[in-house]
């Protein structure tokens, strides 16, 4: 027996976990555009949001513009979470500034004119930018933003008739977006295939339908230009061979194809329809977004249509966070595994073996981008180049083989 007594805990890796201003992953985030809410949560009234361990007021005004400002009034403090939403901008509700979604204070109802202009006030503001259903913002050094990057499975003029979706992975459920953990247990999770035999199949019985909990398993990893994917080739039952490949895409995006593929009709590279981010809230929280590609039917959202992955709510029976202790003790699920790895897990004490691959070329890939930072250079999926910047590939997808085509095509052909 190792005795427990007196046992120190180590501090956390602070280098990759920590998102702080300042810290070396928080300066890493902000050098790419981050989603802090959907557009359609952009109402009548201005939303408080919290991301990167910051606080902002996220607007919209009645001129459609969007605006993201530090949340206490450069006059006297007053938040302006409180504030009121008007055609130029939104008016601090104490003494009545309103500041334009730059930042800037075009009026003081108590001063005159000359007197606002010779103070010529800011508030504390970041740029902003709206995609797919998303509004993302950028926390990094003033002019150095980015392009937002165009992936494929995310780009409307990719020939398919689909409209593309922002959705929050947030609230009383979600069993594949956790709420009280460091975001990057979340992130590499999506590169642990082995959990998926394990507490999806093993632990806690057969949690997906289809293909995936069928016939033998053979697991790699690889580096991409876009940053980590898993490789999973299982040889089914009825004689099909699945190809599979989710991707995490520096610094904390991902794509996952779909969970429920039955494995049953031949098909090559069909993509997942979400690209998602887990964004830290602060060292302890972490909130999930997406963007989703919504098939059209008849020119409308096809009404029966759900997505591929477990990031989004009802999925799968008994994903409620409401479960009781009990259920999720006998039945414990992504939420449970890594909320339970602590706030902010441990990597000093950790005993990483070889199916945790995939975990360890991650952390290596985000090491080498924070170094490129301290040199002054982009890190990957940076994009300048609007001639660059169309149809992104991404390298997330399944493929199903018939045992025809399984005996012919290799593994090289990337599939």
């Amino acid at each position: 027996m190792k005795s427990a007594y007196g046992r120190q805990t180590p501090a956390p890796d602070y280098e990759l976990t920590c998102v702080e201003p300042g810290s070396p992953m928080g300066e890493l985030m902000r050098r790419y555009w981050q989603p802090v809410c959907t557009s359609d949560e952009l109402r009548d009234l201005p939303r408080k949001e919290k991301l990167l361990c910051e606080e902002v007021i996220v607007f919209r005004d009645k001129r459609g513009r969007v605006g993201a400002l530090d949340p206490h009034c450069a006059h006297r403090g007053t938040s302006l979470e409180w504030g009121r939403i008007e055609e130029e901008g939104l008016r601090c509700c104490y003494h009545g500034w309103l500041y334009d979604t730059e930042g800037r204070c075009i009026e003081m109802p108590c001063e005159t004119a000359e007197f606002r202009q010779a103070m010529d006030v800011w508030q504390p503001a970041y740029p902003t930018h709206e995609y797919g259903g998303l509004v993302f913002v950028y926390m990094g050094p003033p002019g150095t933003e980015p392009l937002f990057p165009r992936f494929d499975i995310i780009d409307p003029d990719r020939g398919e008739d689909i409209v593309l979706r922002g959705m929050r992975l947030w609230g009383d459920y979600a069993v594949g977006m956790v709420r009280d953990c460091n975001w990057l247990q979340h992130w590499e999770n999506i590169v642990d295939p082995y959990h998926l035999l394990m507490l999806h199949q093993r632990i806690s019985g057969d949690q997906f339908d289809g293909a995936l909990t069928q016939g033998k398993t053979d697991i790699g990893w690889e580096k991409t230009p876009l940053g980590v994917r898993y490789n999973v080739i299982k040889d089914l039952p009825s004689g099909n061979r699945m190809v599979r490949h989710a991707e995490c895409i520096v610094p904390n995006m991902f794509i996952i194809p779909s969970i429920r593929e039955p494995g049953t009709s031949p098909k090559r590279k069909e993509r997942g329809t979400e690209l998602s981010w887990a964004v830290p809230i602060d060292n302890e929280h972490v909130r999930g977004l997406s963007i989703v590609a919504w098939p059209l039917e008849n020119g409308a959202p096809k009404p029966d249509w759900k997505p591929g992955t477990d990031t989004i709510a009802d999925i799968r029976p008994g994903s409620f966070l409401k479960r009781s202790y009990e259920e999720r003790q006998r039945k414990p699920d992504d939420l449970e595994a890594q909320e339970g790895q602590r706030p902010i897990a441990i990597h000093a004490l950790e005993n990483l073996a070889h199916s945790d691959t995939g975990v360890v070329i991650l952390r290596r890939l985000l090491r080498e981008q924070l170094q490129r930072i301290e040199q002054g250079l982009d890190p990957i999926n940076t994009v300048r180049d609007p001639s660059s910047n169309k149809r992104i590939p991404t390298g997330a997808w399944n493929t199903i083989l018939s045992p025809a085509e399984a005996a012919v095509l290799s593994y090289s052909e990337d599939l």
